[in-house]
């Protein structure tokens, strides 16, 4: 699938944005509190798709933690693109420490379908979702 040709860039991105990001012993980091990168992640990745013209937004979601991923639109439908964030940082809610040493490797991205139909892709841009 085209979408899997990104995921050099996708691991690039991510791991630029985890390598930026330096807690004190506390957990404690002047850009994020005591927060985690989730978002600062969805972001960079979507970056990758809209540098190829690839439709894509980041969501948050709410359901036990809050976590932010990415919706991108391609041909074969529109797809949710995620790292869980227990693959890099531990906690819950608002607190998160940082799992020191780790290397994002293909099997840490998660890609599932969530529509077979690219125009359902507007329900996100829409936040209908």
């Amino acid at each position: 699938m085209y979408l899997y040709s990104f995921m050099p860039q996708l691991l690039q991105a991510a791991q630029h944005v985890y390598d930026q990001w330096e807690q004190d012993d506390e957990g404690h980091d002047e850009e994020y509190g005591g927060g985690g990168i989730c978002h600062d992640i969805a972001d960079a990745m979507a970056g990758v798709f809209s540098n190829h013209n690839i439709q894509a937004v980041t969501f948050s979601q709410s359901i036990d933690d809050v976590h932010v991923y990415v919706i991108a639109k391609f041909r074969e439908g529109v797809y949710e693109i995620n790292i869980p964030p227990y693959i890099y940082e531990t906690g819950s809610a608002y607190t998160w420490k940082k799992i020191p040493g780790v290397r994002f490797q293909q099997n840490h991205v998660v890609i599932e379908q969530i529509f077979d139909d690219p125009n359902r892709f507007q329900d996100y841009e829409e936040g209908g979702y």
